[in-house]
């Protein structure tokens, strides 16, 4: 044959690898980061690029190896998140971190700051049992705060309201009748326990030429370390959780444990509290403020609802004239609650006796009177330091 093949030889087997699949080389352990992204950041598969660049590429045991090395908070995070990026913007929006310090904290590569920690529960109110409980693991101490669970207002207190709001036709006897029942009923639901809880409708003063000034205590019941009636009646202004809910026509709450957040005047015993608005279409009564001796009470979406529910039930026993339009609103600071609270005390009964004694009037009118003298006087207050304020209730 002309190509140089002899008869009867078998073909020459080309040189190189037979066809068929290759085999997967056993090497390399690095993964290429992206430039964007920095150590501690997490990858597409859900892994940080630190530990990617420790484990070989395509290595099954990846997902494994990651979920032994998170932390049961980190684990949560994951749970709850799903790496859903929707969700996570929202999250990091309502902690007011960037998007990258929640995929850091669902990596393990960094932890929540205590102030973070302490608000976590309070965004996923849907995994706030398990959330506290990861937080205590983690960091024992951090929260000081035990699971409460608040049920939901039962439907015999709107059976029973409604019964009273028929049954009397003379407005103050129906007010006083409904907001006894009101306050007996929240007293016994929220605070089962009797751990500290205390209930107050503020109600509006009268408006003056230029608007409505402040709201004074009405009506307070409590549990200890509250009394069951506190006669020192405060004015609550704009820098109250009260005043807030008022201007703001909408539920409000506090925490001693939310550093930064709304920081209101709180009174002596209050750790925690929630207040409503006395609302009737674009008019205002006032304000139910539930105060707790517990710093977690109001994280139970249910504890604020309950309050709220509250609130509404207490404003069908007012009359239409006991509201006023929120456009008449303009609240001031006010005198510190606690001198508020001691002056008021020591001068209050005292001042509508003079009233009564001097000018010979009844003793409602004279209440009225020392009411209005007592607003003014603690609205010049309010512009004062709290050791001026002292100074000048120590006057007296």
């Amino acid at each position: 044959m002309d190509n140089g093949q002899r008869s009867g030889e078998q073909p020459r087997k080309k040189r190189g690898r037979p066809p068929g699949a290759r085999k997967a080389l056993p090497a390399t352990a690095h993964v290429p980061a992206s430039p964007h992204k920095q150590p501690g950041d997490v990858l597409a598969n859900g892994t940080t690029t630190a530990l990617a660049e420790q484990i070989p590429a395509g290595d099954g045991q990846l997902d494994t190896i990651t979920e032994a090395r998170l932390s049961p908070l980190s684990k949560l995070l994951r749970s709850i998140l799903h790496h859903d990026r929707a969700e996570i913007t929202h999250v990091a929006k309502e902690m007011e971190v960037t998007e990258n310090t929640i995929y850091r904290w669902m990596s393990g590569s960094s932890e929540p700051r205590p102030a973070h920690l302490k608000r976590l529960p309070e965004v996923f109110p849907e995994h706030r049992a398990t959330l506290i409980y990861a937080i205590n693991q983690a960091f024992p101490g951090l929260l000081d705060v035990s699971l409460i669970s608040v049920r939901e207002v039962p439907k015999e207190i709107y059976q029973r309201v409604a019964e009273l709001i028929a049954a009397n036709e003379e407005d103050d006897a129906r007010f006083w009748q409904v907001s006894e029942a009101i306050f007996e009923q929240a007293l016994i639901h929220l605070d089962t326990e009797r751990r500290g809880l205390a209930i107050t409708y503020a109600r509006l003063m009268p408006a003056r030429a230029d608007g409505i000034h402040t709201l004074r205590e009405f009506m307070m019941r409590g549990n200890a370390p509250w009394g069951f009636n506190n006669e020192a009646k405060v004015y609550l202004g704009s820098t109250t959780l009260a005043g807030a809910a008022a201007m703001l026509q909408r539920v409000q709450i506090w925490s001693d444990m939310e550093e930064g957040r709304l920081q209101v005047e709180a009174d002596e015993f209050e750790r925690s509290a929630c207040a409503a608005p006395l609302l009737r279409g674009s008019r205002i009564a006032g304000v139910l403020i539930v105060s707790s001796a517990r710093s977690d009470f109001f994280i139970d979406p249910m504890a604020y609802q309950a309050v709220n529910d509250y609130a509404q039930l207490l404003a069908t026993a007012l009359r239409d004239q006991d509201f006023y339009p929120v456009s008449q609103l303009n609240l001031r600071p006010m005198a510190n609650l606690t001198i508020q609270r001691d002056y008021i005390a020591r001068t209050y009964i005292n001042r509508i006796l003079t009233h009564v004694r001097k000018q010979g009037i009844s003793r409602r009118d004279a209440e009225q009177h020392v009411q209005d003298e007592m607003e003014r006087e603690f609205e010049e207050w309010g512009r004062l330091s709290k050791a001026e304020q002292r100074q000048k209730a120590d006057q007296v």
